[in-house]
């Protein structure tokens, strides 16, 4: 945790002692997102300069995201599909209970 803490998070030892341990995860979270955030923006701007300079030279302009779609920008599901997938769970799962309930089943009737 040390070597998080002064190198990754660049804390003092004085910091770093007097942090609880979800101060500590709050920290390195907060360090997570922001380094995923400057990653993003350094991606999305090589693709804007990219861009930029295959732009002039096609009869047509096109956009930064028809070059590249980053996996942060992909949709999302949306409420209903979530529900489907929640639903399919549920049917799998009570077909996995009836499955290893009939198990059971056989398994008492084999050792009576």
């Amino acid at each position: 945790m040390e070597e998080i803490a002064f190198g990754e998070l660049g804390l003092k030892p004085d910091e770093f002692y007097m942090m609880t341990p979800r101060n500590f995860i709050n920290a390195q979270n907060g360090h997570k997102r922001l380094y995923e955030q400057n990653q993003q923006a350094e991606w999305e701007r090589a693709r804007w300069m990219a861009c930029v300079i295959i732009n002039p030279h096609l009869k047509r302009n096109i956009s930064p995201k028809k070059i590249t779609t980053f996996p942060w920008e992909k949709t999302r599901k949306t409420k209903n599909q979530a529900m489907n997938d929640i639903e399919r769970l549920r049917k799998e799962s009570e077909f996995d209970d009836k499955v290893q309930s009939k198990l059971k089943l056989k398994k008492k009737n084999k050792n009576a």
